[in-house]
């Protein structure tokens, strides 16, 4: 098990002191600075029991906290992007790939289509750059077609 050591410069610790005493901030970036004012080695480091017990934490939120702070510093309280969902990119033309497949001979061997085999071949005939078998599922679903009948 990896240990996140924090060593919080001068200006860091300023930093999470004013974001603490003002309390003009979000709870969860409060309870962030809290926890890496605890977990500053510098100055008197707790313990992640102590920790999680303080401020009504798991001790894996407390760890993922350090880890966090250690991999990416200070910018852990600007947020991030969101990714996009995989199958908010199915549109109506990956839609009818999937049912001309699903509709089409099955590969040799095969009495019918799996899933998993025609999200295979849609990536393989170049549709969309990656395809669950699940999505493939809803589609057909929602498609009311099934692979293979």
């Amino acid at each position: 098990m990896i240990k996140y050591r924090i060593h919080l410069t001068a200006s860091e610790r300023d930093c999470l002191q004013k974001m603490v005493s003002k309390g003009k901030h979000k709870a969860t970036d409060m309870r962030k600075a809290h926890v890496l004012l605890a977990s500053d080695e510098t100055r008197e480091r707790q313990s992640e029991t102590f920790i999680s017990l303080a401020y009504c934490l798991s001790i894996k939120s407390v760890e993922r906290i350090r880890r966090q702070f250690c991999e990416r510093g200070i910018d852990i309280f600007t947020s991030q992007p969101r990714q996009s969902r995989s199958d908010k990119k199915i549109d109506g033309s990956v839609e009818a790939h999937i049912l001309a497949v699903s509709c089409s001979e099955p590969p040799a061997g095969q009495s019918r289509w799996k899933l998993q085999s025609i999200a295979d071949k849609v990536v393989e005939l170049g549709v969309i750059e990656h395809l669950s078998h699940t999505s493939v599922g809803t589609v057909l679903k929602k498609m009311k077609s099934s692979p293979g009948v």
